[in-house]
């Protein structure tokens, strides 16, 4: 007691020992140890604090490590961050757990490690780092573990770029019949007398009677104008009606003859 005028003396508190008579003051446990006595005469009443925990001085219970930490030794002042690549879930980890497939992390101290994000993959375990798909193949998915989930790119498609999520479909006007494109060079454009009506086609379809086309990757054919006509298929131009034939429509593949 370090009062003047006092009738008795104080109990030493939980988490610390008077270990002398006549004492004016109290001597923490040292961090790293603990006692939840009152009363405490020595030092041999502060004991260790048990792996999974921590204390500081003067500690009269042990803390337990708390989530993304842990400690595996006993009569500890700290508790450790889990190591990149590592997670410590929950709390009082005597140890870090290595990120499982599909999983992994670069920073310290985490609680759970993050999953592959679409368009990657993640096949060891204790990864820091997540392997992006190539070009050429996507992945819609989180989570995956290997190269497998990356999928080729579809016919009318292309993947320019690597940890792409989703495949890019031909415009218009153009077709691709390859799986595993990795280029818009892939997509070739509709031959004249020919087009291509929607995106991610696999092929090119041919201007039908009565239409043309002169021009390369378009989306449709131009009909025949009256005093025309087109009486083949993938036509790159229209034909004038005779001299004594006429044509009055559009989209014609014949002439009429005059006065019939």
């Amino acid at each position: 007691n370090n009062m003047t005028g006092q009738a008795s003396c104080a109990p030493a508190s939980p988490g610390y020992y008077v270990d002398t008579n006549g004492s004016t003051a109290q001597t923490p446990c040292d961090a790293g140890t603990f006692n939840p006595n009152s009363s405490s005469n020595s030092s041999v009443d502060c004991l260790d604090t048990p792996a999974g925990n921590y204390s500081g001085a003067g500690a009269s219970s042990p803390t337990l490590c708390s989530p993304g930490t842990w400690q595996n030794q006993t009569g500890q002042s700290i508790c450790i961050d889990s190591n990149p690549g590592h997670y410590a879930s929950g709390f009082g980890n005597t140890n870090e757990t290595q990120c499982g497939l599909g999983t992994w992390t670069d920073q310290t101290g985490q609680a759970s490690c993050a999953p592959a994000s679409p368009g990657y993959y993640v096949d060891t375990n204790g990864s820091t780092s997540q392997t992006p798909c190539l070009a050429g193949t996507h992945n819609p998915n989180s989570g995956s573990s290997n190269v497998s989930a990356c999928t080729d790119a579809s016919p009318g498609y292309y993947v320019d770029q690597s940890g792409q999520s989703s495949q890019t479909p031909c415009p218009a006007g153009t077709y691709n019949n390859n799986t595993g494109s990795d280029t818009s060079a892939d997509c070739l454009s509709a031959d004249p007398g020919y087009y291509v009506a929607f995106q991610a086609s696999t092929s090119q379809t041919p201007c039908q009677l009565g239409y043309f086309q002169p021009s390369s990757g378009e989306d449709e054919c131009i009909q025949a104008q009256p005093g025309h006509f087109v009486d083949s298929l993938a036509s790159t131009s229209q034909t004038p009606c005779s001299p004594g034939s006429y044509q009055p429509n559009y989209a014609e593949d014949s002439c009429y003859t005059a006065g019939v």
